[in-house]
């Protein structure tokens, strides 16, 4: 390779990585100026419509988590939390508040509702429900899981009312998704994600959860 052509092909990488870096920069103002319904646009198509009480466990167990995205301060912000590390499954994990489908609940979003309430202190209603997002699978417990999404003018402080949960973690979106890592493998598993927060890492079904909502606002190509 000459010089010259060694030149070129430096100036065109470079070139290409500052035309990347401002399709980056532009999309990132452009997101932090989406009103609550330009957000709330963006995501509604992407739910699914399936009839999810019907489900019945088969070889996996069934769980639904709940998607909380806020508007109390006027920025898109998500509720996470962090599991209590004397649980059995994913213990020390950042997730939705959520948990297992019990016999005692009329539906799956019974359960995200239930669970919430009992993990956070915040109560929804069925009607305050916008739909789901593609279910996932855990990569460990055998759980599948339905994320449920709700959007909330304000919202009350969440608070710890249960012994699974060490930490609320309220969230910023947009930062959250700018944090997105595909650099991750687990087990040979093609579809793996991790996300940052602070000195969280959040990986697993719940970034892939997280992948589903940031693919609403990204190009994904």
């Amino acid at each position: 390779m000459t010089p010259l052509t060694c030149k070129i092909r430096t100036s065109y990488f470079k070139k290409a990585q500052i035309n990347k870096i401002l399709k980056i920069i532009s999309n990132n103002l452009f997101l932090l100026y989406l009103s609550k319904e330009e957000i709330i646009k963006k995501i509604v198509p992407n739910l699914v419509d399936i009839d999810y009480y019907s489900l019945t466990p088969t070889d996996f167990k069934l769980s639904s988590i709940l998607i909380i995205i806020h508007f109390t301060d006027s920025t898109p912000k998500i509720i996470l939390t962090k599991r209590s590390s004397n649980l059995k499954y994913h213990r020390d994990e950042i997730s939705f508040p959520g948990g297992k489908f019990q016999i005692t609940d009329s539906s799956l979003l019974h359960t995200a509702l239930r669970e919430t309430k009992e993990e956070i202190g915040l109560y929804f209603t069925p009607a305050q429900i916008k739909g789901s997002l593609k279910a996932v699978r855990t990569l460990t417990s055998n759980f599948t899981i339905i994320p449920y999404i709700t959007f909330q003018e304000r919202i009350h402080k969440p608070k710890i009312l249960s012994d699974e949960v060490s930490s609320i973690l309220n969230i910023e979106i947009f930062d959250l998704f700018e944090s997105l890592s595909s650099n991750f493998s687990y087990k040979n598993f093609s579809n793996s994600f991790v996300f940052k927060y602070d000195n969280e890492i959040i990986w697993g079904a719940t970034a892939r959860i997280l992948k589903q909502l940031r693919d609403c606002f990204y190009c994904t190509n």
